[in-house]
């Protein structure tokens, strides 16, 4: 396929703004998963699975069941991840916020996103009420960047941006695309 970009077990559009989307290979001692993926570039855990699904049939490759090439063509054919490469525009931050909206992906973590998602397309009034709401829901570790976002709003003049700007480049670096 034309115009997809990898990094290590991440295989993605090339052409991201904010959001990654494609295919993942999750390695275990038996096998690997396989994962329709999506990763906002913007998320201070870096590259996770979070807002990924495995695949919703053969999910699971057995070792040494398939050649490399094998898996590779099985992947880049599975329906959910062509599904991800497929369209003229990759997934926009408006059409990921919709999505985190309609709770497929239900956790406090991902609410978090969803308020920095909405940072970065300036609606900070409905960002400042989500991360004002969190705190007593979120795992110990999300705290200090809800508590920044939150600050860096109050303060304005952009450095709630930037501090969304800052983690980008920081996952960009973490992948090799930077």
């Amino acid at each position: 396929m034309e115009g997809i970009k990898h990094s290590g077990v991440y295989f993605f559009r090339g052409d991201y703004d904010h959001i990654l989307q494609g295919a993942a290979l999750e390695y275990v001692p038996r096998g690997l998963y396989v994962w329709s993926y999506q990763f906002p570039l913007f998320d201070f855990l870096g590259p996770n699975l979070s807002y990924s699904k495995r695949l919703a049939e053969n999910s699971f490759i057995e070792k040494g069941a398939m050649s490399e090439n094998e898996i590779v063509d099985f992947v880049m054919s599975a329906p959910e991840v062509c599904a991800e490469f497929k369209g003229e525009a990759a997934l926009s931050l408006q059409d990921f916020v919709r999505v985190l909206e309609v709770g497929r992906t239900r956790s406090s973590h991902a609410k978090l996103i969803q308020a920095a998602a909405l940072i970065l397309l300036g609606q900070e009034s409905a960002a400042a009420a989500l991360l004002q709401e969190l705190p007593p829901f979120l795992h110990p570790k999300d705290v200090p960047h809800c508590n920044k976002l939150a600050e860096a709003l109050k303060s304005g003049e952009g450095l709630a941006e930037d501090i969304l700007q800052q983690t980008r480049k920081k996952n960009l670096i973490a992948l090799g695309l930077a």
